[in-house]
């Protein structure tokens, strides 16, 4: 048998197998579709749209592909920009102390719920927990400027009947930062514990009982059993959430910032400067260029964290 029936031979198994394989998990399959289909409308195919970042672009042009071409002006222009360096740190700090928080809390949450023996009690434990990521961040705000506003908020009227002193967090210099943070774990902490609720059911009970019969105690059993199982899951969001860290949440941020400069300042990232020089300043060729900018570090940094989740023995995402 020479090279090419060999080659053809191997080629006509791989196909046999790619359609065993799919006629098998076909249900599988058909379930993904949905999910194909969104990432395709939604990623791939606006991807022509960043040969704007690469162009002057207006709106009163003919086709996307007749503007005047200028290089790396526009990543120029960013870079040297005199607000990019406060904005690329007000980015990264306010990320990674919400990857930080958020990383850890629903961690503790999954353990938490998973401890829990009594069923009834546990279930309302779960949905109250899930609520607040279903709210938007609209209708935090509102709850919140009812709550803190610095004039009619109930806090304030608390304060002033007791005779204290009260300061909105909300527009307080010193507080925003950490309310920011707090706001932001509060509302995803329990929707991200499921993922970790989801690899706890998959240890083996038959571990729980062999250490039980060896005389482990409760707090032995999560730090040997619990905590190991569900370390691989932990890698592999960590990954993730690095490859977010320039993006930040625009919602949040814009609602928060209100007409306060000074507030503005501090809590200005990539999103919201992309809104305000993009939508605002119609200077769509500037803000595509960043927004490759926070691809292309984002992917980098990915592959990094990936890599070095293989180094500890870790599989990561591929």
């Amino acid at each position: 048998m020479n090279v090419g029936e060999t080659a053809l031979k191997s080629r006509e198994s791989r196909v046999k197998t790619l359609w065993g394989r799919l006629k098998r998990h076909k249900y599988l399959y058909l379930l993904m579709i949905p999910g194909v289909l969104w990432y395709v409308l939604f990623h791939l195919i606006p991807l022509y749209g960043i040969v704007i970042g690469f162009q002057n672009y207006t709106l009163a042009s003919e086709s996307i592909f007749s503007n005047e071409w200028v290089g790396f002006d526009n990543f120029r222009y960013i870079f040297e920009s005199p607000d990019f360096t406060q904005i690329l740190w007000n980015t990264v700090y306010m990320s990674l102390l919400k990857m930080v928080f958020g990383f850890f809390a629903p961690i503790i949450l999954a353990l938490m719920i998973n401890a829990v023996t009594t069923g009834w009690y546990k279930k309302i434990v779960q949905t109250v927990s899930y609520l607040p990521n279903f709210l938007s961040w609209v209708i935090v705000f509102s709850v919140v400027d009812v709550l803190f506003n610095n004039y009619t908020g109930v806090f304030k009227q608390i304060f002033t009947a007791l005779g204290w002193d009260y300061t909105d967090p909300t527009t307080s210099e010193s507080s925003i930062i950490a309310f920011l943070v707090i706001s932001a774990v509060w509302k995803g902490v329990g929707y991200s514990a499921i993922i970790y609720l989801a690899s706890l059911s998959g240890i083996d009970p038959q571990l729980y009982e062999a250490a039980k019969v060896d005389g482990a105690s409760r707090w032995e059993q999560l730090l040997h059993i619990t905590v190991p199982g569900i370390l691989p899951t932990c890698a592999i969001v960590l990954i993730l959430s690095v490859g977010g860290i320039l993006g930040g949440d625009f919602e949040q941020i814009f609602l928060f910032q209100g007409d306060n400069v000074i507030i503005r300042d501090m809590t200005e990232n990539f999103a919201t400067y992309s809104y305000r020089v993009g939508l605002q300043g119609f200077q769509y060729s500037k803000t595509t260029a960043l927004g490759i900018f926070q691809s292309v570090f984002g992917a980098i940094l990915i592959v990094v964290t990936n890599k070095l989740a293989g180094k500890f023995g870790y599989e990561g995402i591929w």
